[in-house]
């Protein structure tokens, strides 16, 4: 962590947020998009495939990364935020988990592994630049620069997190499971946002003045509300039954849809 910056002035209570909000964001966000594999409708399919995204990319991945900037703080220097900026972090998160959930599940195709690793990558990418975008969008009186060792670390956590995010989707057929995995998603997730925030290097000048740009809280409370209500949604809709006796219902319907009116007792 470079000279003059600190990353925990709140506490270690808003980082175990962040990792409360990732791995129930990233529970959730799983247990819709095992909805895309399993449903037979095309409009059902997009439904949950862009809910997927609103929860995983919204809920599991930006906001879990935006909450520790609660704590980050420039020694002698206020701190603003770029609004366009953060508005473009969100796009990316939301962007990258929807086209990595669209390439690797494609309709009526379990997905091949080469699908699966374009959609890895895909999705390892957002990640990365996620916390890259919202570190971008802070406003200091100085300049802020990157250390390429601590970016390195943090692409590489954050493809290992998509290419486990994408298995999570793919083999998590229960409950259990889908926890197990999240739990350790979320502390991936935070640990890709913190080795980002590791490679700050900060040089601050007074003299500069910070010019645009909002307080932390003007942004992180009215979105953490949001996407509070947003779980909400997912959860009352995805949580009901198990995947498994989801798709055998969907199956026995079809094969009933399929057979011969004559064949039917009625």
């Amino acid at each position: 962590m470079g000279e003059g910056l600190e990353l925990f002035t709140m506490g270690s209570w808003v980082t175990a947020l962040a990792y409360l909000t990732s791995t129930i964001g990233v529970f959730v966000g799983v247990t819709g998009a095992r909805r895309v594999r399993t449903t037979s409708s095309e409009r059902l399919r997009s439904y949950w495939m862009i809910l997927a995204a609103l929860v995983s990319g919204g809920v599991g991945v930006w906001l879990a990364m935006f909450l520790p900037m609660a704590g980050f703080a420039v020694e002698d220097s206020v701190v603003r935020y770029d609004t366009v900026t953060i508005a473009f972090s969100v796009l990316v998160a939301l962007v990258s988990v929807y086209l990595a959930l669209f390439v690797a599940i494609p309709a009526g195709s379990p997905g091949t592994l080469g699908r699966t690793v374009v959609g890895a990558l895909v999705l390892g990418a957002g990640l990365a630049a996620v916390p890259f975008a919202v570190l971008g969008a802070v406003r200091i009186q100085g300049t802020m620069s990157f250390e390429p060792m601590w970016v390195v670390a943090s692409v590489v956590l954050a493809i290992v997190t998509a290419v486990g995010f994408l298995a999570q989707v793919k083999t998590a057929d229960t409950w259990p499971k889908r926890l197990l995995s999240s739990a350790l998603a979320g502390a991936a997730v935070v640990a890709v946002h913190f080795l980002a925030a590791a490679s700050v290097r900060v040089s601050v000048d007074p003299e500069v003045g910070v010019s645009g740009g909002i307080e932390v809280f003007s942004i992180l409370f009215p979105l953490f509300v949001v996407g509070l209500l947003l779980l909400a949604v997912p959860i009352v809709l995805v949580l009901q039954a198990p995947d498994r006796v989801a798709a055998e219902l969907e199956a026995e319907s079809e094969r009933w849809a399929a057979e011969p009116v004559e064949g039917r007792i009625v």
